[in-house]
This record gives structure tokens, sequence and C-alpha cells, in this order.
């Protein structure tokens, strides 16, 4: 049944087989090394991600050199997995360990650990020792040939399909003992944002792995593995506030290089916060009922007419008429009041008489 499994496990057509994409090589500086170097990092690798919410578990892992080192160059090999801090910093943990050749094209079981997709151990490192003698410069390049990558689960990922190749190293014996990286040369640092500030550096190494920046007391803030960078950017700031005491250092698999009076950044400080435009909400415009009011139909009496010259003189003599018919009425009036006083006096007089 064993014999069956691997069988399986080695045809890439089978199950879920890992391409060669699904595999990182994470890039590493390809310095020089010399005969008799101990934990030489030649292999920087992060294994597929497992199937989503899964785990996978490494079994066993099979190594070509592609370079011109031979079996003899080499007196030890180890298999590292990733530590807390991602990276070779000095906290990975050994999972295997060879003292004797064959070290290439053999499968080297370990104690891997089962990983999920982020884990640590999901990235392994592999480091040499090399021999003490050596008159003549060899090449050692790591690759991962098809059906050399052995998981212990078969239906989430088998070998690889092609050809998975590292970076060359050169191990001469011209070369001094290893050693740290130069110290690069603190620069101006840069106000991004209020949130994040730029440091400037220059990289005066050849032999790099990568940068950190670290705080007053030596912590690591940033971190990224890369060769010949110029700065470092350190976010998740305070706005409007000092920042000092920072250093930048460059690292290797010897280890960083020591802090120094030229690795040392003058303070900065981050930028205010920018105000806060509230948007513009415009106001409600107010509504003015507009009151209708019902037509009124003014009707406009006809202008009188203009009376004719005959109605004019009838109008006249119907006047006339009226203050002669008043004056005779006041003239007969006055003539019986006259009348009466007549016959009254006369009336006295015959009396006096008779």
């Amino acid at each position: 049944m064993i014999a069956i499994a691997t069988i399986i496990i080695f045809l890439p057509a089978a199950s879920q087989a890992s391409v060669a994409s699904d595999f990182l090589v994470n890039r590493q500086s390809t310095y020089a090394v010399p005969y008799n170097a101990q934990n030489i990092l030649i292999f920087d690798l992060t294994l597929p991600d497992p199937a989503s919410g899964g785990t996978l578990q490494l079994e066993s892992i099979n190594f070509h050199n592609s370079g011109t080192a031979d079996q003899t160059n080499i007196v030890k090999l180890m298999i590292w997995e990733d530590g807390p801090s991602a990276g070779w910093n000095n906290d990975e943990r050994s999972v295997a360990i060879l003292s004797a050749a064959p070290f290439f094209d053999t499968a080297i079981a370990g104690n891997f650990q089962s990983y999920a997709k982020g884990d640590q151990s999901q990235r392994i490192f592999v480091t040499i020792d090399t021999s003490e003698t050596g008159t003549i410069e060899r090449t050692i390049k790591f690759q991962l040939l098809e059906n050399s990558v052995v998981f212990t689960t078969v239906a989430d990922a088998g070998p690889t399909d092609e050809v998975v190749s590292g970076y060359e190293r050169k191990i001469t014996s011209e070369n001094s003992l290893l050693s740290v990286p130069a110290s690069p040369i603190a620069g101006i640092p840069e106000i991004i944002s209020s949130d994040t500030i730029r440091w400037h550096f220059t990289d005066i190494a050849n032999n790099e792995f990568g940068f950190r920046l670290l705080d007053g007391n030596l912590k690591t803030l940033v971190q990224k593995e890369a060769s010949d960078l110029s700065y470092l950017d350190e976010t998740g700031l305070r706005p409007n506030t000092e920042y000092s005491g920072r250093k930048i250092v460059a690292f290797n698999d010897r280890g960083e290089n020591p802090v120094s009076v030229s690795s040392v950044f003058p303070s900065a400080r981050t930028a205010s916060l920018a105000p806060v435009e509230l948007p513009v909400v415009p106001e409600p415009e107010s509504v003015v009922e507009e009151v209708v009011q019902p037509a009124v139909e003014i009707i406009s009496e006809p202008a009188p007419s203009q009376p004719t010259l005959f109605e004019n003189m009838q109008i006249k003599i119907t006047d006339i008429q009226k203050e002669i018919g008043n004056f005779i009425k006041q003239l007969d009036e006055f003539i019986k009041q006259s009348a009466a006083t007549v016959f009254g006096a006369l009336q006295g007089f015959l009396q006096a008489f008779f």
C-alpha cells in the first residue's frame, strides 16, 4: 500500500499536484563564500498554500545541484523552518540535518510541521557547511526537479511539475571569512503624511540580504528582505509627533551590522492632520406657498352718455318751471297773509266808527 501511495504522489497529473508557480523562491544575496564556512544560506523557499481552511505537511524534499560543486565540497546540510520573526534572523527551527553524503539528489525526510496558509513553517531555509579543502572556484545552485517534493496528504498537493531554481552561490578559496554587511549611512528623513515617515539611507554593502529599521531600544520596526534599497517607510505613526533615535542596519546570514553614528537618523515629525472638510450640505429651500387668488371679474359700468342740447334745454326749462312754481307759492302765501292783515286792519277801523 505504501508503494502504491508513493507512485500516486510522484505523478504530477494525479490528484491536485502543485505546479512550479506554487513555490516561491525568496531572493537572497548571491555573494561568494569561502571554503570552510558554516551555515551558508543557499536556498530560501516558501511552500505552496494549502487548500482554503486546510493544512499541508512536508514529508520529504529532494535538492539537485545544477552548479559545479560536488558532494566532497560539502560537509553538512541543514533544513530550517522559519521562526516567529519572518526571515533568516536566528529564530529558526532545525527540522533536518545531513552530515554525510549524499547531499544532492536524495529524498530528505525531516521533522516538518503541518502549516496553514501564512504560518511560519510554510517557509523553509537550506544551509550548508563547506569543506576545508578546495583550490578552485565551485558553484552551488539548488533546484527542485520534477517529482522532488512529497507532502503527507496526497489529495491536497503533490510534487512540482517542472524545475524550481534557487540562486547561485560561489565557493572560492580567495574569499576571506564571511562577515555582516557594512553599515548603511542614514540620510534625511522625508515626511510622507500624518502617519508615515520615509527614512532615506545609502547602501554601501555588497552582501546584504535586507535592511531593518530599529528604534531607540534596537527593536525592529520595519524589515525588508531585498538588496540595494535606498529607503524604508515607517507607517502607523501619530500625527504631528516627533520621532527620534531611529537607526538603519543591513543584515545577511551572518547577522546585522553594529549600529554606528552614521546609521542614526535625525529626528523627524509627522505632518499634522489636515482639517476635515465637511461636505457642504445645501440649505433646504424655503417653501413659499404661492396663494393663488381667484380671478375677480371686474365689470365696469358704462360711462353715462353726455345729454344732447335738446335734453339740456328740457332740463333747464324743468328747473325754471320749478323755480316759478315755488315763487308763485310764495307769492300766493304772501298775498294771503297781506289780505288777512289788510282785512283785520280794515275791520278794526270800521269797528272804531260804528
